[in-house]
C-alpha cells in the first residue's frame, strides 16, 4: 500500500500544479441576456450569436479577461430573468431615470435613433410632437422604452407586439396607424421582408439616445460594472466602437 502511494503522490501533484498554471488563465464567465433576433444589433446565424452590439460586448469583456454566455430571449423574458437574478445582466437597454438609480448602467455601447414607419400611401407625412398621435394606433414592442414623454403620455392608443417584426406584420394589416422603434432595426427588418417600396419612415426621429447595459446594483454587479465601463470608454477612445458600427453597415 505504502509503495502505491508513493508512486501517486507525484502523479497527484502534477496534476494540482497543471490546475493552478491554468487558472490565471481561464476567462471569468458572465451570463448576459438579450432580445433574441433583434438585427443588426443581436440575432444568431448558422447558430452564432453575432451584431453590433455583441460584438462590442465581446470585445469589451475579452479586454478584461471576460467571456459572456450570451442567453437571446424574448425581451419581457429577459428583463424577468435579469430581475431574479438569473442573469449576471442585461442589454440593450434605453436611458431612464428609473433604470439608473436601479441597476449599475454601463455604457453607453453606441447611439440609435428611434423612429415612426407608415405605409407609403398613409396620409400622415410627419410627426413632430406627441400631439399629433391624438386619433392614430400606434404600434409598439411590449416591454419596450422608447421615449419618457412617449412611455408616460396617457392618451396614446398603443398596439402592443411581442416583437418587430410582428409590429411590421400589424401595421401592413392595419392594425396600427404608424409603428415606432430603432430605425436600424427597422430597416433590416423591412428590407428582410421585401417591404420597402410600402413602408416609409417619417422625417422627425421621435428621440435619438444611446443605449446601455445593465448590471444589479450589488457587491459582484459593482465590480462587473466598472471593470466593464473602463473597457468600453477606452473602446470608445480609441475609435473602436465607431469602426464596429460602420464595419456592420458597409456588410
Amino acid at each position: 500500500m505504502k509503495i502505491l502511494l508513493e508512486k501517486a503522490i507525484p502523479f497527484v501533484v502534477a496534476i494540482c500544479c497543471c490546475a493552478n498554471l491554468a487558472k490565471p488563465g481561464n476567462a471569468e464567465v458572465w451570463v448576459v441576456g438579450s432580445m433574441e433576433g433583434f438585427a443588426p444589433f443581436n440575432y444568431t446565424v448558422d447558430g452564432q450569436y453575432r451584431g453590433i452590439d455583441v460584438q462590442i460586448l465581446n470585445e469589451a469583456a475579452e479586454k478584461i479577461n471576460v467571456e459572456l454566455e450570451h442567453r437571446p430571449l424574448p425581451w419581457n423574458r429577459a428583463l424577468l430573468d435579469f430581475n431574479a437574478g438569473n442573469l449576471d445582466a442585461v442589454f440593450q437597454l434605453a436611458p431612464t431615470k428609473e433604470r439608473f438609480e436601479k441597476w449599475n448602467m454601463v455604457g453607453p455601447l453606441r447611439r440609435t435613433k428611434t423612429v415612426y414607419v407608415t405605409l407609403i400611401d398613409s396620409p400622415i407625412e410627419d410627426i413632430r410632437s406627441l400631439n399629433e398621435l391624438d386619433g392614430l394606433i400606434v404600434g409598439v414592442v411590449s416591454g419596450f422604452t422608447y421615449e419618457d414623454s412617449f412611455d408616460r403620455h396617457p392618451d396614446i392608443a398603443r398596439e402592443m407586439s411581442k416583437d418587430d417584426f410582428t409590429n411590421i406584420l400589424k401595421l401592413m394589416l392595419g392594425r396600427s396607424d404608424v409603428i415606432v422603434g430603432g430605425h436600424a432595426t427597422l430597416a433590416h427588418i423591412i428590407d428582410d421582408m421585401g417591404l420597402t417600396e410600402k413602408l416609409r419612415f417619417l422625417p422627425t426621429p421621435l428621440v435619438e439616445q444611446e443605449r446601455y447595459i445593465a448590471f444589479p446594483r450589488d457587491g459582484d454587479g459593482d465590480d462587473m460594472a466598472n471593470r466593464l465601463q473602463g473597457s468600453l470608454s477606452a473602446m470608445h477612445s480609441s475609435g473602436r466602437i465607431r469602426e464596429i458600427v460602420q464595419e456592420h453597415f458597409e456588410e
